[in-house]
């Protein structure tokens, strides 16, 4: 387990989403849903052609206000795939939650993928009063590195576990 850093500011360790909730999110995402709509009717209407690296960047843009923030992928077979960062995250989470207790809290993804390259993620929890981070550590790891295999088709890499508070059952 690593300490935080003593500096939150460190970009390592900043997670643009992490200060704002789900709700706030979605919200910024419907506006810009709204202004790339705004933006391809004024291009349509003006009898402009949206073509070449223009195109390609509001699809993204289009792509990404759609769905909300996406994790790029490679499965185990080195093929490219995308999934919704809220979709990995709800996984590891419920890889935490079934642990007894343990309380998921935020899942920060620290490594790119690449074809044959482990995922590697930051993980935060609550622990019960009384559990031992010895215990459960190596087996949390294991369980979580399990359902990102099964269920997300990557493998896990470095899970760093950082136990932010103490909780009475």
């Amino acid at each position: 387990m690593t300490q935080p850093p003593s500096d939150p500011r460190e970009p390592a360790d900043q997670d643009v989403f992490g200060d704002i909730s789900e709700a706030q999110a979605l919200e910024s995402y419907d506006r810009l849903r709204s202004v790339v709509d705004d933006y391809r009717r004024t291009e349509t209407a003006a009898g402009d052609q949206v073509s070449g690296l223009k195109a390609r960047i509001m699809s993204i843009v289009e792509d990404e206000a759609a769905r909300g923030p996406s994790t790029a992928l490679y499965s185990s077979a080195g093929l490219p795939y995308v999934m919704t960062t809220a979709s990995l995250r709800a996984q590891v989470r419920a890889a935490v939650d079934e642990e007894p207790g343990l309380r998921a809290r935020r899942v920060k993804v620290t490594s790119e993928s690449a074809p044959g390259r482990p995922l590697d993620l930051r993980v935060t929890l609550t622990m019960a009063f009384g559990l031992s981070l010895t215990e459960f550590a190596p087996r949390l790891r294991a369980r979580i590195a399990e359902r990102m295999e099964l269920i997300i088709g990557v493998k896990a890499g470095h899970v760093d576990l950082v136990v932010e508070d103490v909780h009475d059952e």
